[in-house]
């Protein structure tokens, strides 16, 4: 076991000034104690650190799903933030467990490419294991390392320890990349084929481009009309702002607010009137 003050590798790295904000993503629900257990621990170790939530209700194992919403959110943090994400099929594993240190934040969680999108977005600086026991809980179980490692390495970050204390760092190109399914999946004349990447509560559909890039390439204007083409099945969609410009029940597609394409129906469902879901293919065409 390393001592605090004992790095493995010195580091002339500028790494991120921590805000005492912990901000924590995982797929525990909220019917299970796991998530206020991690928060316990992190005030037991760093009472004045500030924990906040993002979202508990990934769906179960979904890695790419945590990392699309990691990569949507984390701007709206203050800098300094330290980010956990535990979407962690893999706990217990040989999967490594890492802290990368970016431009602005940090990030806690599996190497298994749930922070990547996040971490590359904003800029790594360094990626360093987790492998300084000090700063763990003991004993430390097989099956919660969000209790035991991520949470109380994130609260000692936030309480002063050195980021370059906790481990080896390591080659960013080695750390695993998911796929988000962000980009066009194929453009064909006047049409675009896009992947439903996220679905609301709402019902509404996000699709996987910025909404700015499908009108330029399309040639969209607002108040224009879309061709939506899903399972054999046409539909037009009103080319707008905002769902609640258009009557009630009209299909809308928009600019949602993290920038994306986004297909809604106006005190509606566009999951229910489409008939798809998540990692469902959509085609939009220029009337």
């Amino acid at each position: 076991m390393l001592h605090p003050n004992a790095s493995s590798i010195t580091s002339n790295k500028l790494y991120p000034r921590t805000c005492g904000v912990i901000a924590i993503l995982t797929d525990f629900g909220l019917e299970d104690p796991y998530v206020a257990t991690m928060k316990a621990i992190a005030i037991g170790i760093c009472p004045e650190a500030k924990i906040l939530d993002i979202v508990h209700t990934v769906s179960s194992f979904d890695i790419e799903s945590a990392a699309l919403i990691l990569y949507m959110v984390y701007r709206y943090f203050p800098k300094g933030t330290v980010f956990v994400a535990i979407v962690d099929p893999g706990v217990g594993s040989s999967r490594r467990a890492i802290a990368i240190a970016t431009q602005n934040y940090i990030l806690i969680g599996p190497d298994n490419g749930v922070l990547m999108p996040a971490a590359k977005d904003d800029g790594i600086v360094e990626t360093r294991l987790l492998e300084n026991e000090y700063y763990f809980r003991k004993p430390i179980s097989k099956s919660f390392h969000g209790r035991d490692i991520f949470m109380p390495v994130a609260a000692h970050i936030v309480c002063g320890a050195k980021f370059e204390n906790l481990g080896r760092s390591i080659d960013k190109e080695s750390l695993i990349e998911p796929d988000i399914g962000l980009g066009f999946l194929r453009i064909i004349d006047n049409c675009v084929q896009l992947k439903v990447v996220h679905v609301d509560k709402f019902g509404n559909l996000m699709l996987s481009t910025q909404f700015n890039k499908l009108k330029q390439l399309l040639d969209l204007n607002i108040g224009s009309t879309a061709n939506i083409y899903s399972q054999e099945r046409k539909f037009a969609a009103k080319v707008e702002e905002t769902f609640s410009i258009a009557p009630k029940g009209t299909l809308v597609l928009y600019e949602n607010s993290f920038g994306l394409a986004e297909l809604a129906v106006n005190k509606g469902s566009a999951k229910d009137l489409l008939g798809i879901s998540k990692g469902s293919m959509v085609t939009v065409c220029r009337s």
